[in-house]
């Protein structure tokens, strides 16, 4: 299950490397530069909260006089707000400037056969309402009314109204091709798979609509806040309901032609007979949800993967036989990924691979070394709460602030009303 590849990437930790570039001023005309010191500006006070007129001109080298402009400028466009004054030291009190954090705000839906979350960000990236509800997308009904709910059950609760959303990501458990704007491999979420169900969510919520794979998003929360922050790439394995690979290359996500790339629940491994027989087994059929539960109950622990995983691993004395299958099992879907893509570091993700934690990277690692040459650094995902709904926050954020930031909110003047609530 990998992301969509129309949606630009998410680069780096933090939002200067989303721009290369963003501090040099060769050659550049004298709206660049302002352009330039604009979000220059904009992401300082994104980093330390308040700053003082002294303060920011120390920090870009501007001249007291052009950091005063500036910060009237974006001011007057609604992106900053005075926010109180120094005080404790010699001399008059100085003017402090924050981030007007009520000048955007983002949401994020993390759909899965059986549930919906939504979540809704300000600019600054504080959750303001979060929601969650039981649905069962598994049957052929329409699933606009639940999201649509359940945004609105979240901006309630954040104080913030619907229609003031800049931007909503959707993270789904399928590909997305946005060459015909449509989810593929979905047949397990068939009303989110019919042709026009993006189209009328769009309309129904009158603003930008960014569509994601779930692992991709949990791969972008990973790259900004877990253990691929200052990594070349990394690869990423959900183990869950569903499997999924994510590619991270430099902050990028590897999408393929169609969406298609990471869905290596379909991998078969093996060759197929050259008569007539049954085709190998996929990776599903070895680490899919179905499967691990067979296995949990051939060894007596629950049906139900996280919890067979987390038992097991409480109990090693009892689980470890269990454990062990299972990262023998995840060693042989690894050991052809890690052989094409040669990553520095492989992130075992989803509800079936982090109750493991040490315990089962380490089984995983020993198994990896003992069929394949290529040898990655394996750790467990170390995310609370779901990966999928905060890397898509980070995502519509990192969008949004590119958008504001770009050009100091010009094009973009935050309502009076936004301003008064």
């Amino acid at each position: 299950m990998a992301g969509r590849e129309s949606a630009p990437p998410v680069r780096g930790s933090g939002p200067r490397s989303e721009t290369p570039g963003w501090n040099s001023v060769a050659g550049a005309t004298p709206s660049t530069v302002r352009a330039i010191n604009d979000r220059m500006t904009l992401e300082l006070l994104l980093e330390h909260g308040t700053l003082t007129r002294t303060q920011l001109a120390g920090l870009t080298g501007l001249s007291k006089p052009t950091a005063t402009q500036l910060l009237q400028r974006l001011a007057e466009n609604g992106l900053i707000v005075p926010r109180g004054t120094t005080s404790g030291a010699p001399g008059p009190n100085a003017q402090l400037y924050a981030l007007n954090e009520r000048a955007g705000y983002v949401a994020a839906v993390d759909v899965d056969e059986h549930r919906v979350t939504a979540a809704v960000a300000d600019l600054a990236g504080t959750v303001l309402g979060e929601v969650s509800d039981v649905v069962d997308y598994t049957r052929d009904e329409d699933p606009l009314p639940s999201v649509r709910q359940a945004l609105s059950d979240a901006c309630r609760r954040g104080g913030v109204r619907l229609r003031d959303l800049d931007q909503v990501v959707l993270g789904v458990p399928a590909a997305y091709d946005s060459a015909v704007d449509r989810l593929t491999f979905a047949d397990h979420i068939p009303g989110w798979a019919a042709p026009d169900t993006l189209g009328r969510l769009r309309a129904a919520l009158r603003t930008e609509l960014v569509v994601e794979n779930d692992v991709k998003l949990a791969a972008v929360w990973e790259r900004g806040h877990g253990a691929g922050r200052g990594l070349p790439g990394f690869a990423l394995l959900w183990a869950g309901t569903g499997l999924g690979l994510a590619i991270d290359v430099d902050g990028s996500i590897w999408a393929g032609a169609t969406g298609g790339a990471g869905e290596i629940g379909y991998m078969r491994l093996g060759l197929r007979p050259a008569g007539a027989g049954s085709l190998p087994a996929t990776f599903d059929d070895l680490v899919g949800f179905r499967a691990v539960s067979a296995l949990a109950r051939q060894h007596g622990l629950p049906d139900e993967p996280s919890e067979a995983v987390a038992a097991a691993r409480a109990d090693l004395s009892l689980g470890m036989p269990f454990l062990s299958e299972l990262a023998r099992r995840l060693a042989g879907g690894l050991a052809p990924i890690v052989a094409v893509l040669d990553p520095p570091l492989v992130v075992l993700a989803g509800p079936t691979c982090v109750p493991g934690g040490e315990v089962l990277v380490q089984l995983v690692s020993e198994e990896l070394r003992a069929m394949s040459p290529f040898h990655p650094r394996l750790t467990v995902s170390e995310v609370l709460g779901s990966p999928v709904l905060q890397g898509g926050l980070d995502a519509g954020l990192a969008r949004l602030r590119t958008r504001l930031f770009a050009d100091g909110g010009r094009e973009n003047l935050v309502p009076a009303a936004r301003e008064a609530r």
